[in-house]
């Protein structure tokens, strides 16, 4: 939590996009394939693909560990909001967007009924390696009997750099989700840039999956 915390308190957040994440305009027909009312997006941030997705869904619920990544987003897009408290975490509700703040192993699918559709943009990548079981486990049991992941990843030697973003290889993903449903490879893409290469990196790829639960 302090690491999260002081990252967004000192604008430390290079992760944060300032527009529509690319992939998840590409391949949003087959996020969405069963035209679903609800998309999960889980450990969302600020991210304006929150926004984007109401244009395509009628509510868009995200969860969010840092209250002021939740506190800016509906500053910077300019959307009213009601807090509730849901058990141990707040609930910022608006029209069309939900976000509740408050870890994410903390929030239950009672408490947002479960999805056809779930978004992790490179939310797994902040988890470290010995609880990424525990969360893709708990990422599951939001979603439907064959409701679809729009999963994007980073694969890096992580002897160069330590994270996060954590190193998640194309591997890992597959004997995480393999046993939990069919996986298929969309785009594989090398995005190393100055910032990174600064860190002492030499290749950083990005990693899209399209999974589908049993």
């Amino acid at each position: 939590m302090k690491l999260w915390e002081s990252r967004w308190q000192s604008d430390r957040i290079g992760f944060h996009l300032k527009e529509v994440n690319p992939y998840l305009m590409r391949f949003s027909d087959q996020l969405l394939h069963q035209n679903p009312e609800r998309v999960f997006v889980p450990l969302c941030g600020k991210t304006l693909d929150l926004c984007w997705l109401t244009t395509k869904t009628k509510k868009v619920i995200g969860v969010e560990l840092v209250s002021k990544a939740v506190q800016d987003f509906f500053a910077e897009n300019n959307i009213d909001y009601l807090i509730q408290q849901d058990k141990t975490l707040q609930k910022f509700s608006s029209k069309s967007i939900d976000i509740y703040l408050g870890d994410f192993f903390d929030l239950n699918p009672e408490q947002t009924s479960s999805f056809k559709a779930i978004y992790d943009r490179a939310s797994i990548v902040a988890i470290e390696k010995p609880e990424r079981r525990e969360y893709v486990d708990h990422l599951i049991s939001f979603l439907d009997p064959a409701g679809r992941i729009l999963l994007i990843t980073l694969e890096y030697n992580q002897n160069q750099m330590e994270g996060p973003p954590y190193s998640v290889t194309a591997e890992e993903i597959e004997s995480l989700f393999a046993p939990l449903g069919s996986l298929k490879l969309l785009e594989t893409c090398d995005i190393l840039d100055d910032r990174f290469r600064n860190k002492g990196l030499t290749r950083l790829l990005e990693h899209v999956f399209l999974i589908v639960k049993n």
